[in-house]
């Protein structure tokens, strides 16, 4: 009698093991398609068997078990810090790119197409008032052009300083939510799938933003270095990170935009641990590609080395021209004028003198003595070399720059692709590891099931038998 109340324990105990573990499975399901959550397993086990000792084996659990795969999160992770670079720079020299027209139709290399035809008009016919008149326009049309250009181009720049502004101030509520979880996750009774779910997916985020290191601890709480040195998160402590916008000391421009740097709460500047991900490439762009172009506190800018070698080559020939031989010689005047005191924003402050006229324009070279000397040569300087400017005409040094922002445009938008697509890999072979599959799910459900009537059974079939001998030992009494 007393081996048949053993049996019915076992086959009680089973049940309830049985029924955990089809709980475990329906949560599998309910979750399957929840950022974050991977495949939890109740672990069975067999209860030791052994007749004269009085154990009557049967199955217990052993807790839950994750089938999360670390180096499977840590290669999610990589990629999405490759891919979350690539793709804020394809989209930012993009748009950069589309200011630059390399058809010559319009733009800077349009308005001096304008200009050079211009000069040429007027060397035929240098005291003729329509030629000089068109001189003028065409002059005016090239400073509007490098004033349109450069503003669309600090516009670019400061859409890109507010999406960093963004960025950095998503990266700070992450880690806090980071630190908040970790807190709850030493509180929590075993392993809590939800809340591991929630950490995982909020790691993820912070990857896409910045590149990060990050350390599993023994009680399930992530430890986040960004760079692998400053840390973001330890246990439930959030160290906030910094955009600050300064110049370098004793800089060779001072009046130039400042460059983009991430300061921790104690002022350390780790902006140089930040090569990866969105705020990466936003500060490759805020402190690299737009300074090659507008200038920063130690380059002028290609912008403005253009906009000042075509300022003072043009204004160089007519001023040492003559409006007229005499006697007495009436010598030329400048053309355009800038801000000398600024030269970061030359190609903004370009523009035509005020107070030329167009019968002011020098078209006598002295020293060749010919009265359309130095028409010619200002028409000629649309091959002319300049030294200034790495001995390129104004035409070739502005192709070489659009040349520059559309190959770094180009080679952007092929990395987003790969990127792109070894973090779609990446995150595929994490859901084959760790992601929950239906049909294994289906499977196991219905083995537990299968064995949990079996364990019914057995307690109904124990029961009939009990039932049987109590009868029959209450006849023989």
């Amino acid at each position: 009698m007393s081996s048949l109340f053993a049996t019915l324990g076992t086959a009680g105990n089973a049940l309830d093991v049985l029924q955990q573990a089809i709980g475990v499975v329906q949560n599998n399901v309910t979750n399957a398609t929840t950022p974050g959550y991977v495949t939890q397993t109740l672990q069975l086990a067999a209860r030791p068997f052994d007749v004269e000792g009085n154990l009557s084996g049967g199955v217990e659990s052993t807790g839950v078990q994750s089938s999360r795969d670390q180096y499977a999160e840590q290669s999610v992770w990589t990629a999405n810090q490759q891919s979350g670079y690539a793709s804020q720079q394809s989209a930012s020299l993009n748009q950069l790119q589309q200011i630059f027209d390399v058809t010559g139709q319009s733009g800077i290399p349009g308005a001096l197409s304008t200009l050079y035809s211009a000069f040429s008009a007027w060397s035929s016919s240098p005291s003729n008032a329509t030629a000089q008149q068109s001189v003028l326009t065409a002059a005016q049309g090239v400073s509007v052009a490098f004033s349109q250009t450069f503003s669309q181009a600090q516009q670019i720049n400061s859409d890109n300083n507010q999406e960093l502004t963004s960025s950095v101030s998503q990266l700070n509520q992450y880690t806090s939510q980071i630190a908040t979880l970790n807190g709850e996750i030493r509180t929590s009774p075993g392993n809590d799938a939800g809340l591991q779910a929630q950490l995982y997916n909020t790691l993820e985020e912070v990857s896409n933003l910045a590149p990060v290191t990050v350390n599993i601890q023994s009680d399930g709480t992530a430890t986040v270095l960004l760079g692998g040195q400053s840390p973001l998160v330890q246990g439930v402590t959030q160290n906030n990170i910094t955009l600050n916008y300064t110049q370098p000391a004793n800089p060779t421009y001072p009046n130039a935009t400042p460059s983009a740097q991430l300061l921790t709460p104690q002022g350390q500047d780790v902006t140089s641990l930040v090569t990866q991900g969105t705020i990466g490439a936003g500060l490759t762009f805020a402190n690299t590609t737009m300074p090659a172009l507008l200038g920063s506190g130690s380059q002028q800018g290609s912008l403005n080395q253009l906009a000042q070698g075509v300022a003072d080559t043009v204004n160089n020939l007519l001023t040492n021209g003559q409006i007229s031989a005499g006697p007495p010689a009436v010598p030329g005047v400048p053309l355009f004028t800038y801000s000398a005191a600024a030269p970061t924003g030359i190609a903004s402050s370009l523009a035509v003198s005020s107070t030329i006229t167009g019968s002011q324009l020098a078209a006598i070279n002295p020293g060749a003595g010919v009265a359309n000397g130095n028409a010619t040569a200002l028409a000629n300087l649309a091959t002319k070399p300049d030294t200034n400017l790495n001995n390129l005409s104004f035409s070739q040094f502005y192709g070489a720059v659009a040349a520059d922002v559309g190959q770094q445009a180009s080679t952007a938008s092929r990395n987003a692709s790969a990127t792109s697509a070894a973090l779609n890999q990446a995150q595929s072979l994490r859901a084959q590891v760790s992601g929950v599959s239906l049909n294994q799910q289906a499977t196991q459900l219905l083995q537990f099931q299968e064995s949990y009537q079996a364990s019914a059974q057995l307690i109904t079939t124990i029961n009939t038998i009990t039932q049987s001998l109590l009868s029959v030992m209450q006849q023989a009494g």
